[in-house]
């Protein structure tokens, strides 16, 4: 009956011990192991992030167009009556012959145009965490939440993700 005694008083000893470390480890047998620490504080990085816009533009841009060798005809506001040598009347009006002349239309215009989009944007997380009663500090590139996987080497801790 002693040893059932002492068994049950040691497994409840033990499971005390375990319970109060709030900390698993996974030893290897060297200096070096896993362990989980618990996170203190986590504060977001904040950068400016530009994206680009592209917008596409249009609009009606008047144009001249020349049309070289040609000739048209102009009636003057009030046709002028010319009188001939035998005795009748003729109409006159204006024709112009030159070089060419020009007219006038509009012709749509396009182009790409790239704008810039400004924004705040997360780009990571410092994180201050508690291992065995120090304090670590980290830049990760998500939130931990509230414990974080360390890897132990010779007394240096640092994240093991």
């Amino acid at each position: 009956m002693t040893k059932s005694v002492v068994a049950t008083l040691g497994l409840a000893l033990l499971g005390t011990a375990c319970a109060s470390d709030r900390y698993v480890r996974y030893e290897n047998g060297d200096s070096s192991y896993f362990d989980y620490a618990s996170v203190e504080r986590v504060d977001r990085v904040v950068s400016p992030v530009s994206e680009p816009i592209k917008r596409r533009e249009c609009w009606n841009e008047p144009r001249s167009v020349f049309h070289p060798q040609a000739t048209y005809r102009r009636d003057e506001v009030s046709p002028t009556v010319v009188t001939t040598a035998d005795g009748t009347a003729v109409v006159r009006s204006d024709v112009v012959e030159s070089g060419g002349y020009y007219t006038q239309d509009y012709e749509q215009r396009c182009r790409t145009r790239t704008d810039y989009d400004t924004s705040q944007r997360v780009v990571g997380y410092d994180v201050v965490y508690r291992y065995r009663g120090e304090d670590y500090h980290d830049r990760m590139n998500h939130d931990p939440g509230t414990r974080v996987r360390v890897h132990v080497e010779n007394g240096y801790v640092e994240v093991a993700e």
